[in-house]
């Protein structure tokens, strides 16, 4: 039955032919959410649960040489949960600042006080944040008129690489801040992309990781406004 069910999850991903497909072997490497190395077992164990689902793969030829996890989506509207301790919802978000790459503007947490802010923590080669930005796109124009709505990006790349790519891929329409692992850390955040919420009084209310739920995001949003 598992075996069925991890097949059913790789098929949504894999786009070659069914004869050509690689196979899982005993030399397969088998990832958690974190990208620690786990058991096969455990891996099975974890998508048993229903909680995680298959996020990525590496292959070579014929076998799969790698296979990592990523958190499942849930059908909750709004998680009454934080993924990580250090964004319990409740709780306040660490203080942080950057110059906005677009723009050459400062930003920063503190002047945004009043404001819903959403923060969306990416990397230039991290291949779901790639992925997610249309909708991300989509949904932050929704919100283009709302003063009471801000969006900021925090980066792991340097400014200039950030300038290359958005001069390539357009530009997101919200603050991009460069170099921003510190502030990642400080947040807690193990896998990208991750999105929280910051309601008006500075407070966590919601996050999501390696998902673009737009309609969840979008209702957490409302309720913090």
């Amino acid at each position: 039955m598992m075996r069925t069910y991890l097949w059913a999850a790789l098929l949504l991903t894999t786009l070659p032919a069914a004869a050509q497909r690689p196979k899982v072997t005993k030399a397969t490497v088998f990832k958690d959410v974190d990208g620690h190395v786990i058991s096969k077992d455990a891996f099975m164990g974890k998508l048993r649960t229903g909680q995680f689902a298959v996020y990525d793969y590496q292959a070579q030829g014929r076998a799969f040489t790698s296979i990592s996890l990523r958190k499942a989506d849930t059908p909750d509207a709004v998680r009454t949960q934080a993924l990580s301790p250090a964004r319990a919802f409740g709780t306040p978000a660490p203080a942080f600042s950057g110059v906005d790459v677009r723009t050459g503007q400062p930003v920063a947490l503190a002047d945004l006080r009043g404001k819903v802010v959403v923060v969306n923590f990416w990397f230039i080669r991290c291949p779901y944040c790639i992925e997610e930005m249309p909708n991300f796109k989509q949904l932050t124009a929704g919100y283009r008129d709302n003063p009471n709505v801000v969006f900021v990006s925090l980066a792991r790349d340097k400014p200039e690489a950030l300038r290359k790519f958005l001069a390539t891929r357009g530009d997101f329409g919200f603050a991009v801040l460069p170099e921003a692992s510190e502030t990642a850390r400080q947040f807690g955040v193990l896998g990208y992309t991750t999105t929280t919420v910051i309601d008006r009084q500075g407070n966590f209310v919601y996050d999501q990781e390696y998902s673009d739920n737009t309609a969840r995001l979008r209702e957490a949003i409302g309720r913090a406004l």
